[in-house]
C-alpha cells in the first residue's frame, strides 16, 4: 500500500520556507538598518572629536601667543572635554596625553618651535579618526549593499515562492472540488455509479477514494432496496389478492347489519354472509337477557345442532379470550361444542359489555390458530353491528312504548293511525276507534296514593294487551285515559269488545296497604268509520264525545258515538 502524503505536512513546509524566506529579508533589512543608524552615530561622533581637535589647535595657538590664565583655561576645557570623547579609544587618549606634555616641556621655547612639537600628535589624532570614519563606512555600506540586494532579491523571491505554494494547492485543490462538485451534482440527480478519479497519495485522494467508497455502498444499498422492494410489492399484491374476498365480505357483513331493523334480519345477513369466510360452518349464540344462559341466535354451514347452554360450558367464555382446539392442538374442547373440526371460540363484546360467542369451524386445529386474525375481526365488526342493532331496537322501543303500562304511546297511536285510515280507505274496510277511562282515578291516588294508582293503570294495561288482537294498536293516551285503534272491525263489533273490556275491567280486584279490596270500572267511548276519507283527530274526538256520554249515563258503561 502506498505511503500516504499528508498535504497538511505539505502546506506546513511550505509555508516554513515563505516565513523563513520572510524572516531572513527582515533580519538583513534590520542590521542594515541599525548598522546604517550606528554608522551615522559613529560619524557624529568622529566629527565631533575632529571638530574639537581643531578648536584645541586654535586655542593652543591663542594660548601661545597670549599666554594668560584665561586661555590656558580655556585650552584645559577643552582638552578635557576631547579627552572625553575619545574615552573609548585608548590610542586616542595617549596621543592626547603626549600632546599636553609636550606643551608643558616646551615651555619657555619658541611659538613655532613649540607648534611643531604638537602640530604631528594633533595631526595624527585627526588622521587616526579619519581612518576610522572611512572603515566604518565601508563597512557600513558593504552591509547596507547586502541588505538591498536581499531585499531586491529575496522579497521578488518570497513573493514568487508564496504564489507558487498557492498556486499548487489551488490547483490541486481545484483537482477534486471540480470532479467532486460534478459528481455530488449526479448523486443528487439519482444516478450512484458516478466515480471522483484518484490522483495523488495526500488528504484530497483520501477524501476522493472515501467518497467513491461512499457511493459504491449507497449503490449496492439502493440495489438492495428496489429488490426487496419488488419482493414486498409481489408479496402485498398477493395478499392483497388472497384477502380481496375477505375485505368483500367483512364490508357486505357490516353494510347489510348497519341497515337491519330487527334481530331476525340480522340473523338472516350472518347466515348468508359468514360462509364466504369460514365455510365449514359456524355459529352465533347471544346471551340471554338474565346473562345466565346462551342462546342460538343464528348458525351456517355444517355447524352441529345446539341449543341453549350455559357459559361455563365454553372456555372462551370463562377465559375472556379466543380459544382455538381440534385434534392437533393441545387445549381442551368447549362442552357446547359436538364436531369433530378444529373449532375456535371468540366472545363477542363491544362497549365493554359481553353479548355472547362465535363459535367457527376449520379443518383441523392448527388452521383454527391460524385464521384467528380473520375471526376477531369478523367478531369485532359482528359485535359492534349487534350491539348497535340492539340499540336501535331498545331507543324504537322507549320512543313508542308507555314506560308505566308497557303498550303504544300517543306518538306511536297517531303515527300508526294515520296509516290505517289511508288502508282502510284503500281497502274499504271500518275502522273503529275506542276511547276508555277509569272511573273516580283522581280517589285512588288521593285517598290510597300514587303507587296504587300507578298499579291500576299496569293492571288494566295488562288486560288490554290480552283482550285485543294483534292487529290492533292499544296504546296509553294520557294520564289514565287509553285509546285502541281496531282495523276492520265494524261498530257492532266494536261494541261487543268494547263490552268484554268492561267486563274484564270490573272483574279486577285490587290488594291496597288500607284496604280490603278496590274494584276497578271504566267507561269507553266507541265511533267507527266507514271507510271513506276520514281525519284521525274527528275520530278521536268523536270517541271522546262518547266516553263523556258513558261518563253522564253513570260511568262502567260503554256508548256509541251519534251524530248530532
Amino acid at each position: 500500500m502506498p505511503v500516504r502524503r499528508s498535504l497538511e505536512r505539505q502546506l506546513l513546509l511550505g509555508f516554513t520556507l515563505l516565513v523563513l524566506a520572510i524572516i531572513t529579508v527582515t533580519v538583513l533589512s534590520l542590521t542594515a538598518f541599525y548598522e546604517y543608524r550606528r554608522h551615522a552615530q559613529t560619524v557624529t561622533h568622529t566629527r565631533a572629536v575632529i571638530d574639537q581637535v581643531r578648536t584645541l589647535q586654535l586655542l593652543e595657538r591663542q594660548w601661545l601667543v597670549t599666554p594668560t590664565g584665561d586661555r590656558r583655561e580655556a585650552f584645559d576645557r577643552a582638552w578635557a572635554e576631547t579627552f572625553a570623547l575619545v574615552q573609548d579609544d585608548p590610542q586616542q587618549r595617549q596621543r592626547l596625553r603626549e600632546w599636553r606634555e609636550d606643551l608643558q616641556r616646551s615651555e619657555g621655547e619658541s611659538l613655532s618651535v613649540r607648534l611643531q612639537r604638537t602640530l604631528p600628535v594633533a595631526q595624527e589624532i585627526v588622521d587616526v579618526e579619519s581612518a576610522l570614519l572611512a572603515r566604518r563606512r565601508a563597512v557600513t555600506q558593504e552591509r547596507v549593499n547586502a541588505a538591498q540586494w536581499a531585499v531586491l532579491i529575496g522579497l521578488p523571491l518570497t513573493a514568487t515562492l508564496g504564489a507558487a505554494l498557492g498556486i499548487l494547492m489551488l490547483r490541486r485543490v481545484r483537482s477534486l472540488t471540480t470532479p467532486l462538485l460534478r459528481a455530488t451534482e449526479r448523486v443528487r440527480a439519482g444516478d450512484l455509479s458516478v466515480r471522483v478519479p484518484v490522483t495523488g497519495q495526500d488528504d484530497l485522494s483520501v477524501i476522493a477514494r472515501h467518497f467513491n467508497d461512499m457511493t459504491a455502498s449507497l449503490q449496492r444499498t439502493v440495489q438492495e432496496q428496489r429488490a426487496l422492494q419488488r419482493t414486498l410489492e409481489e408479496r402485498v399484491e398477493s395478499l392483497v389478492q388472497a384477502s380481496t374476498t375477505e375485505l368483500q365480505a367483512l364490508s357486505q357483513l357490516g353494510l347489510f347489519m348497519q341497515a337491519c331493523e330487527t334481530q331476525t334480519e340480522a340473523a338472516e345477513v350472518i347466515a348468508r354472509v359468514a360462509p364466504a369466510l369460514f365455510p365449514l360452518g359456524g355459529s352465533v349464540s347471544l346471551l340471554a337477557e338474565s346473562r345466565n344462559m346462551l342462546e342460538r341466535f343464528t348458525a351456517w354451514g355444517g355447524a352441529p345442532e345446539g341449543g341453549a347452554w350455559l357459559p361455563e360450558e365454553c372456555w372462551a367464555s370463562r377465559l375472556g379470550t379466543d380459544h382455538a382446539a381440534g385434534p392437533d392442538l393441545n387445549a381442551p374442547r368447549c362442552r357446547h361444542d359436538r364436531s369433530e373440526l378444529g373449532t375456535l371460540c371468540l366472545t363477542l363484546n363491544a362497549q365493554g359489555e359481553t353479548l355472547g360467542v362465535v363459535t367457527l369451524h376449520f379443518p383441523d386445529g392448527p388452521a383454527a390458530a391460524q385464521a384467528q386474525g380473520l375471526a376477531r375481526r369478523f367478531t369485532d365488526r359482528l359485535a359492534l353491528s349487534l350491539a348497535n342493532l340492539r340499540l336501535k331496537e331498545t331507543l324504537r322501543h322507549q320512543s313508542v312504548r308507555d314506560p308505566l303500562t308497557g303498550l303504544y304511546n300517543r306518538r306511536y297511536f297517531e303515527e300508526t293511525g294515520e296509516r290505517e285510515l289511508a288502508r282502510a280507505e284503500r281497502q274499504g274496510w271500518p275502522l273503529s276507534v275506542m276511547m276508555l277511562d277509569v272511573d273516580h282515578f283522581k280517589q285512588f291516588n288521593d285517598v290510597h296514593g300514587h303507587a296504587v294508582g300507578d298499579m291500576v293503570l299496569r293492571r288494566l294495561g295488562h288486560v288490554l294487551g290480552r283482550l285485543f288482537r294483534e292487529d290492533d294498536v292499544v296504546c296509553r293516551y294520557g294520564g289514565e285515559e287509553f285509546v285502541v285503534l281496531l282495523p276492520n272491525c265494524g261498530a257492532g263489533a266494536a261494541l261487543e269488545r268494547a263490552e268484554s273490556l268492561r267486563v274484564a275491567a270490573g272483574a279486577l280486584v285490587l290488594a291496597a296497604p288500607d284496604s280490603s279490596g278496590l274494584t276497578v270500572t271504566v267507561s269507553v267511548g266507541v265511533t267507527t268509520t266507514t271507510g271513506e276519507r276520514h281525519e284521525l283527530g274527528a275520530l278521536v274526538r268523536e270517541a271522546d264525545q262518547a266516553l263523556y256520554r258513558a261518563k253522564a249515563q253513570g260511568r262502567n258503561r260503554i256508548a256509541a258515538y251519534h251524530a248530532e
